[in-house]
């Protein structure tokens, strides 16, 4: 597998207005973490994480317990437009890099929803849609004769025996552990 530019691998975390609701319209992101990929090697070359005050929905006690993310964690935070500024400048030059993550079908469009929410042009600084991780994921444990019941970060890194320290359901680690899937992954081809 190649690819023409570096990859950015990103996780959002969000709270929302009903918990386990997941309509994307009553979400806001609370948190975004990535790393990004040299396009040839696939190696982290540099990460970036940042917390995000929500506009709409305070973080509810189930969110808290799954992310470990509270209120008062964010009240000093900017709100998506402000704290979204730091992570384009990571992210680079708008042809530069591929985003790509675990279950982009939820995370891409909380993205493009919030850029939309406080009138930001997602198309100025992303090209297309995504790279989906998690069919990935699905193909090798398929191709290794391995439910794909279940499918989760943490199930795939264990099928996949890569050890781990992750605080699942925080943005940043997500992000690496979707990464090393990928590394393996690639590493078999």
């Amino acid at each position: 597998m190649k690819f023409s530019s570096d990859l950015v691998i990103f996780d959002l975390e969000g709270s929302c207005k009903n918990f386990g609701n997941n309509d994307i319209q009553e979400t806001n992101i609370i948190e975004i973490g990535a790393v990004k990929l040299d396009r040839k090697t696939f190696e982290i070359k540099s990460e970036f994480s940042v917390l995000i005050k929500p506009k709409h929905f305070p973080v509810l006690p189930e969110i808290t317990d799954i992310t470990h993310i509270t209120d008062q964690m964010l009240e000093n935070e900017k709100h998506f437009d402000e704290a979204i500024l730091p992570f384009l400048d990571w992210y680079g030059e708008r042809n530069k890099s591929t985003l790509g993550g675990w279950g982009l079908y939820y995370d891409l469009p909380l993205l493009r929803k919030e850029f939309a929410e406080f009138g930001l042009d997602y198309n100025q600084y992303f090209v297309g849609g995504g790279f989906d991780i998690r069919a990935l994921g699905v193909y090798w444990l398929a191709k290794n004769n391995i439910s794909t019941s279940g499918i989760s970060l943490e199930r795939v890194l264990e099928k996949m025996n890569i050890e781990h320290e992750f605080a699942f359901h925080r943005a940043l680690d997500d992000a690496k552990a979707t990464a090393l899937i990928l590394q393996q992954i690639l590493a078999e081809k």
